[in-house]
């Protein structure tokens, strides 16, 4: 029993690993341009900035992941027009960046988390066999556990 959820681990481990570089590579197209949407205020994307692709969440597929830009225009006096109620903010660090501004009549957030952490932790498993099966085939005499 433990022999095969060994091996239905490592065949699942294996394709998500597959997913997750193939995820990586797609990085490279525009999640403004080409991004899947749960509803009208929660889509998903891909997106890379060198070798660092990311999953990216947000919720306004017209205007696309916020990455930084002019969410509202000073007056003189100093005043923000439209007015930011809430304004909350994460990262850029440790592979993960958020941001949401939240206006009275309107919200706009992104959530991007990088990619090489999925690569990571589904390559745990095929390793540990792909290891696992050269220390058999160097010492034949090792049974298996």
């Amino acid at each position: 029993m433990a022999h095969r959820t060994r091996k239905i681990a490592t065949v699942v481990s294996t394709v998500m690993l597959a997913l997750s570089v193939l995820l990586l590579l797609a990085g490279y197209v525009s999640p403004w341009d080409y991004h899947f949407s749960f509803s009208d205020d929660s889509h998903v994307g891909v997106c890379a900035w060198g070798l660092d692709s990311r999953l990216v969440f947000f919720n306004d597929a017209e205007y696309g992941p916020y990455r930084g830009g002019i969410i509202g225009l000073a007056d003189a006096d100093g005043n923000i027009y439209p007015p930011l109620e809430c304004e909350d903010s994460f990262g850029d660090a440790w592979g993960i960046y958020y941001r949401r501004f939240q206006w009275s009549d309107a919200t706009l957030w992104t959530l991007m988390v990088t990619l090489w952490y999925p690569v990571a932790l589904f390559a745990i498993i095929p390793f540990v066999n792909v290891l696992r099966s050269a220390v058999r085939l160097r010492s034949p005499n090792l049974a298996e556990p």
